[in-house]
């Protein structure tokens, strides 16, 4: 079971999502660059962000997902989101999705957050098998993944509708507790 845990570091925070962060996130989710490889475009309006946190809080509340945002302490900002989602106990496997304000790309925000949500997932839920799935062209993410023991596990073909309707494959990658 996922539970709403703070997990933190010396340079950040992953805390559960809340209505005490929306203006942070709002200022990164107007951004057209992060948009680049989403299948969605940016929210318009504060009132779109609004909605858009609503069904994070809705979908954490369930037992197969949660997401947390991304808080740099000494900046006390909110820079970004991550979230476990379809969480299978049978297979012991789960998938993270993730995304940070383009103001911070290269700072090592994802990587930080993410190696605190790998040991959380590995060591405290018990899952063996952590998946991602990102566009084949977002280079700088499957890097990102690998520098953090992903593997590629192939391609998923027109996988990604993207807001123009056009078509992308995405790759599979994934990262075992054994890895």
């Amino acid at each position: 079971m996922l539970t709403p845990i703070v997990l933190k570091n010396d340079f950040l925070s992953i805390e559960p999502v809340s209505m005490q962060w929306l203006d942070d996130f709002h200022e990164y989710s107007v951004k057209e660059e992060l948009y680049d490889y989403l299948e969605f475009k940016p929210f318009q309006s504060i009132d779109e962000t609004r909605a858009y946190l609503q069904k994070l809080m809705n979908r954490s509340a369930k037992d197969t997902a949660q997401y947390w945002f991304i808080r740099l302490i000494d900046e006390d900002k909110v820079v970004g989101s991550v979230g476990l989602h379809g969480h299978d106990p049978v297979r012991q496997s789960i998938e993270i999705g993730y995304g940070v304000s383009p103001d911070y790309w290269g700072q090592g925000v994802f990587s930080s957050a993410a190696l605190l949500l790998i040991e959380y997932v590995f060591k405290d839920i018990g899952v063996h098998r952590l998946v991602a799935r990102t566009a084949s062209e977002n280079e700088a993410s499957i890097r990102g993944l690998e520098k953090l023991k992903f593997k590629r596990e192939g391609i998923m073909r027109d996988y990604y509708k993207f807001s123009n309707g056009n078509w992308h494959d995405a790759i599979l990658l994934s990262r075992l507790s054994t890895d």
